[in-house]
Protein backbone atom coordinates (compact mmCIF):
# COMPACT_ATOMS: atom_id res chain seq x y z
CA UNK A 1 0.00 0.00 0.00
CA UNK A 2 1.11 3.69 -0.63
CA UNK A 3 -0.99 5.65 1.79
CA UNK A 4 -0.86 5.14 5.43
CA UNK A 5 -3.38 2.88 6.69
CA UNK A 6 -6.45 3.80 8.34
CA UNK A 7 -5.96 1.68 11.79
CA UNK A 8 -3.16 0.09 13.71
CA UNK A 9 -4.38 -3.14 15.60
CA UNK A 10 -2.08 -4.30 18.37
CA UNK A 11 -2.44 -6.87 20.95
CA UNK A 12 -1.50 -5.21 24.64
CA UNK A 13 0.05 -8.07 27.20
CA UNK A 14 -0.52 -5.58 30.23
CA UNK A 15 -4.44 -5.26 29.29
CA UNK A 16 -4.67 -8.57 29.33
CA UNK A 17 -6.52 -8.62 32.65
CA UNK A 18 -9.15 -6.04 31.73
CA UNK A 19 -10.28 -8.51 29.13
CA UNK A 20 -9.83 -5.99 26.09
CA UNK A 21 -6.07 -6.02 25.52
CA UNK A 22 -6.83 -5.27 21.95
CA UNK A 23 -5.82 -1.78 20.86
CA UNK A 24 -7.53 -0.43 17.71
CA UNK A 25 -5.54 2.88 16.79
CA UNK A 26 -7.89 5.34 14.12
CA UNK A 27 -5.22 7.29 12.28
CA UNK A 28 -7.31 10.12 11.01
CA UNK A 29 -8.67 11.01 14.52
CA UNK A 30 -5.29 9.85 16.22
CA UNK A 31 -7.77 7.72 18.93
CA UNK A 32 -6.81 4.60 20.49
CA UNK A 33 -9.70 2.76 22.17
CA UNK A 34 -9.21 -1.39 24.07
CA UNK A 35 -11.41 -3.82 23.05
CA UNK A 36 -12.06 -7.89 22.94
CA UNK A 37 -12.51 -7.88 19.32
CA UNK A 38 -12.41 -5.55 16.21
CA UNK A 39 -14.59 -6.24 12.72
CA UNK A 40 -14.22 -4.77 9.47
CA UNK A 41 -15.52 -5.20 5.76
CA UNK A 42 -14.17 -3.85 2.48
CA UNK A 43 -10.34 -3.60 3.30
CA UNK A 44 -6.94 -4.64 2.61
CA UNK A 45 -5.10 -5.82 5.76
CA UNK A 46 -1.10 -6.96 6.08
CA UNK A 47 0.36 -7.71 9.28
CA UNK A 48 3.75 -7.24 10.10
CA UNK A 49 6.25 -8.65 12.21
CA UNK A 50 8.86 -6.22 13.75
CA UNK A 51 7.32 -3.21 12.50
CA UNK A 52 5.95 -1.65 15.98
CA UNK A 53 6.30 2.27 16.39
CA UNK A 54 7.59 4.01 19.38
CA UNK A 55 4.11 3.81 21.26
CA UNK A 56 3.66 0.52 20.11
CA UNK A 57 6.85 -1.06 21.27
CA UNK A 58 6.06 0.45 24.49
CA UNK A 59 3.55 -1.86 25.32
CA UNK A 60 5.83 -4.87 24.09
CA UNK A 61 4.10 -5.04 20.61
CA UNK A 62 5.86 -7.12 17.92
CA UNK A 63 3.71 -7.50 15.50
CA UNK A 64 1.09 -4.62 14.07
CA UNK A 65 -2.27 -5.09 11.84
CA UNK A 66 -2.32 -2.50 9.60
CA UNK A 67 -5.82 -2.27 7.82
CA UNK A 68 -6.76 0.08 5.13
CA UNK A 69 -10.55 0.79 4.23
CA UNK A 70 -11.82 0.11 0.77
Amino acid sequence: MNTPPDYRIRYNKNKKSTGKPIVVWDIAKDEEYFTDSFDMTNCDIKMYFGNAIKQEKYCGTTTSLLVWKR
